[in-house]
């Protein structure tokens, strides 16, 4: 994380003990170690905040997509009644009766097509 080798390490290591005497470093360190643990405290205290704040928005936008429609009522027009219709057979009419043909009444395919055949005579 820092690229500290062993003799920078070492001389950090002196300096501090030069510094602050070497009675005080256990008091120095206690102090660090609450430092770090009071930061990271902070920390997650923060990442919680984020989360609940991020929960907080979607909750509040899938409320507001799920506002309720008011139905559509259709009213019916002018002289229309809301009677459902009897129910009457259908008549086939002379168009759909008569579409259906005989096929015996075509007249045959083969007899128009020209023969193209070069080994038999032309007619």
């Amino acid at each position: 994380m820092f690229d500290v080798g062993g003799a920078e390490l070492i001389v950090i290591i002196l300096a501090v003990i030069m510094l602050f005497g070497p009675k005080s470093i256990p008091k120095f360190m206690q102090q660090v170690g609450r430092g770090v643990r009071q930061f990271r405290k902070a920390q997650e205290d923060l990442t919680q905040q984020i989360r609940d704040i991020s929960a907080d928005a979607a909750i509040q936008d899938a409320l507001s997509l799920d506002t309720p429609v008011k139905p559509i009522t259709v009213q019916p027009a002018e002289g229309v009644s809301r009677a459902t219709p009897a129910t009457t057979p259908v008549q086939e009419s002379e168009q759909t009766s008569s579409t259906t043909t005989d096929p015996s009444s075509l007249p045959d395919a083969s007899e128009n097509v020209p023969n193209n055949d070069p080994t038999t005579p032309a007619s």
